[in-house]
């Protein structure tokens, strides 16, 4: 065999005739990607109705607080023997008591009503989504 005769394998043959690799081609490097960061939480914007149900609790027991020392200033002492407070403070806190469980308990059934309805948003995989035109 001649320096430029290959052996039956296709790999070429330096001057010793020793079988000489061919070194095959760089593959470019590898294109690295960037983890998708998760989208932004939606931050709530406008009033806040807990904020203003509060405020309101507020006002009105400040209205009342000025009603009574107005009431007070008018009739003085002759209003302590006329109206029977040891009955009507308990009444008015139970009765705020009441409002607040009330509220309490529609919070927590609108809060488990909009988490049922986002999980059930969540169900539905996409192909099926395009599927139904949704």
């Amino acid at each position: 065999m001649t320096d430029m005769q290959q052996p039956e394998g296709g790999q070429p043959l330096d001057g010793q005739e020793r079988t000489t690799k061919v070194m095959p081609i760089e593959s470019p490097p590898p294109i690295y990607q960037v983890q998708m960061q998760p989208p932004e939480p939606v931050r709530p914007s406008g009033p806040s109705l807990p904020t203003i149900i509060f405020g309101v609790l507020v006002g009105l027991l400040a209205l009342t607080m000025l009603t009574l020392g107005l009431v007070f200033l008018r009739y003085g002492t002759d209003l302590t023997l006329v109206i029977p407070w040891q009955r009507i403070i308990p009444l008015i806190f139970a009765g705020l008591g009441l409002v607040l469980i009330v509220v309490a308990i529609s919070t927590w059934l609108a809060s488990t009503k909009r988490v049922r309805h986002d999980s059930k948003d969540q169900d539905i995989p996409e192909d099926q989504a395009a599927k139904d035109g949704q």
